[in-house]
């Protein structure tokens, strides 16, 4: 499991106010929580192929309202070394998901998004996607 200090959407969560930060052990451990559900927010970083990559880009920017539709039946694989990564920050009861897409280019992972903030059902149906 990644640390949620290390990713590049670190500010983006920081300054939402639906996610409280609290820290503990000395400062070492960080914990997010989701606050209208108090779900703590675990994170996660996956690699995909390129072909996976283009498709989830294509759904992340969809709007919202026919995420159903968009999703259907896609299941990306997690690869080694992908031309995609995601950064995903999501409650363990599924109704929080903050995402950041980016792709491989001159040496380094360039975000391709924003990081995308889902709630609710929404969100249900991307977490799907990532257990």
């Amino acid at each position: 499991m990644a640390n949620i200090k290390t990713l590049q959407m670190w500010d983006s969560i920081c300054n939402d106010s639906r996610i409280s930060i609290s820290k503990s052990f000395l400062g070492l451990k960080t914990t997010a929580t989701y606050v209208p559900t108090q779900s703590i927010i675990d994170v996660k970083i996956i690699e995909y192929t390129q072909k996976d990559g283009e498709r989830l880009l294509q759904i992340l920017q969809t709007q919202q309202e026919k995420l159903n539709e968009v999703i259907n039946d896609f299941h990306p694989k997690e690869v080694s070394n992908g031309n995609y990564l995601l950064e995903v920050c999501k409650s363990r009861d599924g109704l929080f998901v903050c995402l950041l897409l980016k792709q491989f280019s001159q040496i380094t992972y360039e975000p391709v998004t924003d990081a995308l903030i889902f709630e609710g059902n929404k969100a249900k149906a991307l977490s799907n996607l990532f257990q």
